[in-house]
């Protein structure tokens, strides 16, 4: 049975940011990993090159704008879901709008 081992976010589309003033800073949150996925501004569209390995037993990846109100968690992607496929997700959250591309890549047992 395949796993989730190493997750890859590529391009990152801002069609309207979440905060009023200054930029979005975005956030990926996986287990006890968090890292930083890059700062956005409307209109901006950047490769952000993020690569993580994904520990056994996390299947969740939670993206939140690092001011992290409670309404500030933009999306909860399912890593088991579509593994060694390129995948774009939607965000439609509040004042939100984001594309990011990702891939999973998995490893059997």
């Amino acid at each position: 049975m395949s796993h989730p081992a190493f997750l890859a976010i590529g391009i990152v589309t801002c069609n309207a940011q979440e905060d009023f003033t200054g930029s979005d800073e975005l956030v990926g949150i996986k287990g006890d990993d968090q890292f930083e996925i890059g700062r956005f501004s409307t209109g901006e569209t950047r490769d952000v090159h993020v690569n993580r390995p994904i520990l056994p037993g996390v299947t969740e990846l939670t993206i939140v704008e690092k001011d992290y109100d409670p309404d500030d968690e933009l999306i909860r992607i399912d890593l088991t879901q579509e593994m060694d496929t390129d995948r774009i997700v939607g965000v439609m959250v509040g004042r939100a709008r984001y594309d990011i591309a990702f891939k999973v890549q998995s490893t059997s047992d």
